[in-house]
């Protein structure tokens, strides 16, 4: 055996024969027959990769790996075909562009008059729907407004249908005269017969569960057809810069589904965003609530950042709703203390500085561990630039803040086929703060990886940016095969195996209740 081939993650020379070897422990998938780039400096193409436990035991030759072979191990045959670490997209907005094929996705820039008479044209465009929903108004509409002046707005529109709109923030929302009847018809049922304490409180997450103005079998299907999108394009994790608490939740639940019938298709990183002045206690609050809802299942639903939004004051409309100074220095601190992650999305020069400002005032209050991002359009100069980044570990990415439909922009800031790879590996890994396990090939990462039939380094960065990938693989399992897969089929594979988990729960229930 040549040690000198094989990469077993720091294995002494004595210890890969008494150790590893010696107690003849197996790969549970083999990878070979192809061409491998791992994206490690120091072992950059190798012949096969053997996985265990959802990470990467070794890599190497064909003939060491072999060694790592036993019976129930999955062997992939390349074929010929390249293997590369899984893709990461990092600028993606996966909830919005779901929920953009089953509602109507505003643009907060949009004048009162302009907003009603969008939502106008898509109800009129829409005679089917049982009530309408839409999100993105800009909350200075309803603020400090009379409740019926703003309902009458949306009534003159819509008065037999209930009309629901959430605003840019997630945390206000606007209502027409039906919908809100129908809130008070719900309340006044559940709270029949109960003492006051008892009292269900009314709430903008009461209202939007008890009209439920979303058809959940279309957003099924949309989350499973992006899924089926993003597997062709050979990614594996998919970090949302942002969406409003009540769409999160929604979309992170249909993803949870995936996973429970064994049909996720890519590790999904949420984040919390937050868009003007909300309480401090409850924002940490929500935060800590969804990294505990993911405590069990974080290596594949994720939700540890907090993402802002700053916009220079001068942009700004009169009118508009500005989160306080004061408010993000706090949510800085103390998100930064309770270790969570920091993506700031900036409008303007000005709030550029104001994001570096914020992620110093973070680190002199102690917290070493956070990982801040900073998302910005604009070019700076090395002067500029050298009086604001003082952080050496921050990471400075292009804003996709108020461009929903766009993606990894790799095709835009590569200059070739490996640029562009790097982009979506080993430094989109660093860009997340995850580059310890993802990104490259490497003893110890996470076993994700994108396969392609041709090789993409013999293309152009164009054919490259049009190529299809040929398989994902996560945590070891491979998740799609071009040969064999029809995703067109997912959205109906999973309504048949999420309803043989609820059958085996009834019979389950029903055998407790027996035994009882």
């Amino acid at each position: 055996m040549n040690e000198a081939n094989i990469n077993t993650g720091g294995i002494e020379e004595g210890d890969m024969f008494f150790g590893l070897f010696k107690k003849s422990e197996k790969a549970e998938m083999v990878i070979k027959g192809g061409k491998i780039y791992t994206f490690d400096p120091d072992e950059p193409v190798v012949e096969a990769v053997a996985c265990k436990d959802g990470n990467i035991m070794a890599v190497g030759e064909e003939d060491d790996i072999e060694d790592l072979i036993g019976s129930e191990t999955e062997i992939i045959d390349l074929e010929g075909s390249v293997l590369l670490p899984g893709f990461i997209e990092t600028c993606g907005h996966p909830v919005l562009q779901a929920f953009k094929k089953v509602c109507l996705i505003l643009d907060d820039h949009m004048s009162q008059e302009g907003v009603l008479e969008v939502l106008a044209e898509h109800i009129k465009e829409n005679p089917e729907k049982d009530a309408y929903f839409a999100y993105g108004f800009n909350t200075s509409f309803v603020a400090k407004k009379p409740t019926e002046e703003t309902q009458k707005l949306l009534d003159q529109i819509c008065d037999d249908k209930p009309v629901v709109l959430l605003d840019i923030s997630g945390f206000e929302g606007w209502f027409n005269t039906k919908a809100m009847e129908q809130v008070k018809q719900a309340f006044a049922e559940e709270a029949e017969g109960k003492e006051p304490e008892e009292m269900p409180v009314i709430t903008l997450s009461y209202v939007l569960h008890v009209l439920s103005p979303i058809d959940f079998e279309q957003l099924r299907a949309s989350v499973i057809s992006l899924a089926a999108e993003y597997c062709q394009e050979g990614v594996t994790t998919i970090f949302d810069c942002g969406a409003p608490d009540y769409l999160h939740a929604i979309y992170q639940e249909m993803i949870l589904e995936m996973l429970q019938t064994d049909m996720l298709k890519q590790r999904f990183r949420g984040s919390l965003l937050i868009a003007r002045n909300i309480p401090c206690d409850y924002i940490i609050g929500k935060l800590l609530q969804k990294r505990t809802t993911c405590a069990e299942i974080n290596e594949f639903i994720n939700c540890n950042v907090l993402k802002l939004i700053i916009e220079d004051q001068d942009d700004m409309r009169d009118d508009a709703i500005k989160t306080s100074e004061k408010l993000l220095k706090n949510l800085a601190v103390r998100a930064s203390d309770q270790g969570f992650d920091i993506h700031i999305d900036t409008i303007g020069k000005k709030s550029i500085a104001k994001a570096f400002e914020l992620t110093a005032i973070a680190r002199a209050s102690g917290s070493r561990k956070t990982h801040f991002t900073i998302a910005h359009t604009d070019e700076l100069s090395p002067e500029e630039l050298s009086g604001m980044k003082e952080d050496k570990e921050l990471c400075e990415v292009a804003s996709t803040v108020g461009d929903i439909d766009k993606k990894c922009a790799y095709f835009d800031c590569a200059t070739d086929v490996k640029g562009a790879i790097e982009r979506l590996t080993i430094d989109a890994a660093v860009e997340l703060g995850v580059s310890d396990s993802f990104g490259s090939i490497e003893v110890g990462k996470k076993a994700d990886f994108v396969a392609y039939e041709k090789n993409p380094f013999e293309d152009t960065l164009e054919k490259f940016s049009r190529a299809t990938a040929l398989m994902t693989i996560i945590g070891g399992r491979v998740v799609y095969d071009q040969r064999i897969d029809r995703p067109e089929e997912w959205h109906e594979m999973l309504k048949s195996k999420q309803k043989e988990m609820d059958d085996q729960m009834l019979e389950e229930d029903d055998f407790d209740d027996d035994e009882f």
